[in-house]
């Protein structure tokens, strides 16, 4: 059993129970929303999933620009998430806080790290949540709960009052129970640019290589649909690219970057204070302090490569289809066996995005005998307003 797990939980924070009125007119009047424990709030100290954390920090000052957003276009906030300690996880167990439920898989986990924005959305304890995703941490908890969820392209939504983990990979992206919500609560964070249809859809062949059989029967209707609304598929094979193959690869790249990012974010606190942490947790940024300068070095050239060639595979508008998760939600409480086999599955494909610093949706399309399981769809940088609008056109 994870060494992690504590009972369910509501998604919402225990130790606050913060709300802020929004303005009460614009696109999102009478909507309410979440915001995950790394997201400032003003007044309220930011958690980080950590009591220690939680304890030696002052409250925020002021709001974060994207909370300010959504309260300025109309909604209130309705209380902090819970997160996996430092947005550094996958699973969504909290050891100090607990597990958030997941409504959609009795007894299954919501995904991490944005693990109780998901939850509250998916409980509809909220219109809609902010999540951060840095290596799935949006992607696999909409895909888990049968959320609409979006990884913008890096730079698109200001991370200003968001703390980072690995600040050359880290996003603001947010989930939603509908297409044309997710599309709306775009319009308000992002500064919006014109968006046209995608002209070509690419099916990463190799990336349902790595879903479980289930996954990937679950979803041929969706990318049928894909097929009937777009064109059809063209079928490709990222991890195959000249100079860099394999996916292998590209794991330990994003791997070098996010762990040394990460470490170089918040592990002098850790170390100073001596936090008390889950099993596991302060392991990891330890590990990226390993990491040498030369390494470091090769992984920026190597992911440089990734950049470039998602960037020319995606160019002229195309889109391309991967699964939103490798596997539909384990149970809590799994053996970590299983979840280290989710990690690995998950980041060897899911790293693209983060790396090429390019926008994914997961779209709630699919359902397997254990749990929905999202498509996921990735486009060029910048064409955060395609993925959006296609999601809505889908839902036609």
């Amino acid at each position: 059993m994870s060494n992690l797990y504590r009972s369910f939980v509501s998604g919402f924070c225990s130790h606050d129970n913060i709300q802020v009125a929004g303005s009460g007119t614009g696109p999102l009047a009478g909507l309410t929303f979440g915001v995950k424990d790394i997201i400032d709030v003003a007044g309220q100290t930011t958690g980080a999933g950590n009591p220690d954390w939680y304890k030696s920090h002052a409250p925020a000052p002021r709001h974060a620009t994207a909370v300010q957003r959504l309260l300025d276009a109309g909604a209130s906030m309705v209380g902090k998430t819970i997160t996996e300690e430092f947005a550094y996880g996958l699973i969504g167990e909290n050891y100090h806080y607990g597990t958030p439920v997941n409504p959609k898989v009795a007894g299954g986990v919501s995904g991490g790290s944005s693990s109780g924005s998901a939850s509250v959305v998916a409980s509809k304890q909220a219109d809609f949540a902010l999540g951060t995703d840095t290596g799935g941490s949006v992607r696999v908890p909409a895909s888990f709960c049968g959320l609409y969820g979006i990884r913008p392209s890096h730079g698109r939504v200001s991370l200003d009052g968001i703390m980072p983990l690995a600040p050359s990979l880290d996003t603001c992206g947010w989930f939603a129970r509908d297409a044309s919500l997710l599309r709306t609560i775009g319009s308000v964070l992002l500064d919006e640019s014109l968006a046209v249809p995608p002209q070509r859809v690419l099916l990463a062949e190799d990336a349902f290589e790595l879903a479980d059989p289930e996954v990937r029967a679950a979803l041929q209707s969706a990318i049928r649909r894909v097929e009937d609304r777009f064109g059809e598929v063209e079928v490709v094979r990222p991890s195959e690219m000249a100079g860099l193959p394999g996916y292998d690869v590209w794991q330990s790249v994003i791997q070098v970057i996010r762990g040394s990012e990460a470490a170089a974010s918040h592990l002098a606190w850790m170390r100073e204070s001596d936090a008390a942490m889950g099993p596991g947790f302060r392991d990891r940024f330890e590990a990226g302090g390993a990491y040498t300068a030369a390494q470091i070095s090769d992984a920026m050239s190597k992911r440089a490569m990734v950049e470039d060639y998602l960037a020319g595979l995606l160019a002229g508008d195309a889109v391309m289809l991967v699964p939103g998760a490798p596997r539909a939600a384990p149970p809590g409480g799994a053996n970590e066996a299983v979840y280290d086999d989710l990690r690995t599955r998950n980041e060897l494909y899911n790293c693209a995005a983060p790396l090429a610093r390019l926008p994914q949706v997961s779209l709630p399309l699919g359902e397997t005998p254990d749990g929905p399981v999202g498509l996921g769809v990735i486009a060029g940088h910048g064409n955060d307003e395609m993925l959006l609008d296609l999601a809505v056109a889908l839902t036609d």
